[in-house]
């Protein structure tokens, strides 16, 4: 399996720890207004469904040096090319299925589809050959389950826009090569998000954005260790 850089990250517990005390804290100093119960998430009970596109922030593969052993007693490589690796950032789909479990608390599941484009910029080569970039489209897949905490307390418009906080985990499988090799990966995530909903009853539709960070361990890298990727989500939502 490829794994990511190890530079200047959070370990996934300290990560996790960030976030259950960054929810403690909030959940702690926001009470719910019953009298907005009509609204997002109103009750235990309720189901809440969505898709529609995600962008995922492309990230840095570092440098890497092809270098010749000279024949003679010279023991000093000589640079044959050096190659600039890098992941473009990308748009893609995705998928929420949730369950509400009290008035603020909502579980969910989903699923996100990408092609990030993988570049190598191919420079000093050592006979003067132009400078060149290489290009392959990677398939990657991420399943994660997340926990959503919703700020009634601090809803507006009426109650239909609901603030939130979530954080959570998941799989994550890249499929390079033309589909040929499959790296393997998990995944810790948190970010903060708005759902305006269109109604105040129970069953309807509304809209999901949300802002968060990707905290990656394996799939598609070159090193061992986590890299850090932003995330923003918008969907179309309904609850019934």
């Amino acid at each position: 399996m490829i794994a990511a850089s190890a530079d200047g990250v959070l370990r996934p517990a300290v990560f996790i720890g960030v976030i259950v005390a960054v929810v403690t804290m909030l959940g702690t100093g926001v009470t719910p207004v019953h009298a907005q119960s009509t609204t997002a998430p109103s009750s235990p009970g309720v189901w809440e469904v969505g898709g529609g596109g995600v962008f995922v922030g492309g990230y840095d593969l570092g440098r890497s040096d092809a270098e010749l052993t000279p024949n003679t007693g010279n023991t000093t490589p000589v640079l044959f090319f050096a190659t600039d690796n890098r992941v473009r950032p990308v748009f893609g789909v995705q998928a929420r299925v949730g369950y509400v479990i009290s008035q603020a608390l909502m579980i969910e599941a989903g699923f996100r589809f990408s092609r990030p484009v993988y570049e190598v910029r191919i420079t000093d080569d050592f006979e003067n050959a132009p400078d060149t970039t290489i290009e392959e489209s990677l398939s990657d897949y991420v399943f994660d389950g997340s926990a959503l905490w919703h700020f009634m307390g601090a809803a507006f418009a009426g109650g239909r826009a609901v603030p939130f906080v979530f954080g959570g985990a998941g799989y994550m499988r890249a499929l390079h090569d033309r589909g040929t090799l499959v790296e393997d990966g998990f995944e810790y995530h948190a970010g903060v998000g708005l759902k305006w909903w269109f109604s105040e009853r129970r069953r309807g539709f509304g809209i999901r954005g949300d802002l968060g960070i990707s905290l990656r361990d394996g799939a598609f890298d070159f090193e061992d260790g986590h890299r850090l990727v932003p995330t923003a989500g918008g969907s179309l939502i309904y609850r019934f």
